[in-house]
């Protein structure tokens, strides 16, 4: 293989300068300080571009509110009187069953408050800074303002992370039995949500090629027992989950509609527009043959399990920003990788640009917002929507860019997967 398995791994402090005392515990701090301002001032949200609805855990009681309708004999898939907003469920029916757990929508403040809990533990859990400079990175990813919806709302994304988080430590595990936890969990994934099927593509790696098939057929049982689990729910979602538009939201799709074109054949063009890149990738190598140390194994399969669910995302659908959550199991790679001096220089250009590009998916919908609100009472209502309408479209090039980024490592990834078990074999 074209890297020395036996070098040692670089000390934080050789390669990223000055090391940081309590780095984590800053990070801890630090994070608790920032949401807990939006505790105690709620209006700080609607600066940032987070509507708050005066309501916390909106998305959990909906889901509350969908499982409580079916024990009082509504239709959860028509309009809910029993939701703030009314809402449809656009779910699978697995979540109509939280009345079976005793749940109902007077639990939404604990449930909502735990979940958020439980997400900010496992996620500050992989972001462990060692400088300054590193500390503030993860600030800047953990505290963006998709993330903060995502908080705000208790939304059920929060659920997908924190199911699938377990993923790459099973996948890395010695022990067999425990590797095919990860499928399990991958398709209850999938179950509740649909998107994270995508994870599967994680499953291509294996340390040993007689782990290799025989896991990945039983992934594949998983998520063939989901799809016929949630069939008709999948009939029932096409075409009626509602799609966001503007800032704070992404997805191929979103110039296009933006622009007021909704023609099925922009997303077929969308789509074609991923695979062709895919295709060149696959035969051009950009990466060569470069494969991750064993220390860099976990960073690296985060990594792709984040890019593999937002570019899934990306190409099949316009998303609400909560979505950004995964971003989180990125960044300690875009931050490690570049100050490696083992990384090879096309790799460590790339990594950097996807870098650069995830501070701009992540905080321009933010200033956007910002300088908006600093409208309000000067421009007309008209002019702001103009605006707003031209930040979102200045943003596209950079979402594209972004996510042709993550197709590169996507393919690389998926390349190598196909020979890596024959490479560590002999």
């Amino acid at each position: 293989m074209s890297e020395d398995r036996g070098t040692p791994a670089l000390p934080a402090a050789a390669k990223n300068g000055r090391t940081l005392t309590q780095g984590w515990l800053w990070l801890v701090l630090a994070v608790a300080g920032y949401f807990a301002a939006f505790v105690r001032f709620p209006k700080l949200f609607f600066a940032l571009g987070v509507n708050h609805y005066n309501v916390w855990f909106l998305d959990t009681f909906a889901l509350l509110a969908s499982s409580d309708a079916v024990t009082r004999g509504i239709d959860p898939y028509g309009v809910n009187p029993l939701d703030y907003l009314g809402r449809v469920h656009v779910y699978s029916h697995w979540w109509l069953q939280l009345h079976s757990l005793g749940l109902t929508r007077a639990d939404a403040q604990w449930l909502g408050l735990g979940l958020v809990i439980s997400f900010l533990l496992v996620a500050l859990w992989r972001l462990r800074p060692h400088t300054a400079g590193e500390l503030f990175w993860y600030f800047s990813v953990i505290c963006s303002s998709p993330v903060l919806l995502a908080l705000d709302r208790a939304n059920n994304d929060l659920v997908v992370f924190l199911l699938l988080s377990p993923v790459v430590p099973c996948v890395l595990s010695g022990r067999r039995g425990l590797s095919y936890v990860a499928p399990v969990l991958i398709g209850v994934a999938a179950a509740l949500k649909y998107y994270p099927a995508a994870a599967a593509l994680l499953m291509g790696f294996a340390l040993e090629r007689k782990e290799w098939r025989p896991r990945l057929l039983f992934t594949l049982l998983c998520l063939a027992l989901a799809a016929f689990s949630v069939r008709e729910d999948l009939r029932w979602v096409a075409g009626r989950t509602p799609e966001p538009e503007g800032l704070l939201s992404f997805g191929a799709m979103g110039f296009f509609h933006e622009m007021g074109w909704t023609s099925r054949i922009l997303k077929l063009l969308g789509v074609a527009i991923g695979g062709m890149v895919v295709l060149r990738c696959w035969i051009k190598r950009p990466l060569g043959d470069w494969d991750p140390r064993p220390d860099q194994r976990a960073d690296w399969l985060y990594f792709i399990l984040g890019a593999v669910l937002l570019t899934g995302c990306f190409f099949t659908s316009v998303n609400f920003g909560y979505r950004w959550i995964f971003v989180i199991w990125l960044a300690p790679f875009l931050w490690k990788l570049p100050r490696d001096p083992a990384t090879p220089p096309r790799l460590r250009r790339l990594v950097r640009l996807t870098m650069g590009l995830t501070v701009v998916m992540l905080w321009w919908g933010t200033f956007c917002c910002v300088v908006l609100n600093l409208l309000l009472g000067v421009a007309s209502h008209d002019r702001i929507m103009s605006l707003a309408h031209w930040a979102y479209l200045v943003e596209q090039p950079a979402d594209w860019a972004f996510f042709i980024c993550l197709l590169v490592f996507l393919t690389h990834f998926a390349r190598r997967s196909c020979v890596r078990p024959v490479l560590l074999e002999v």
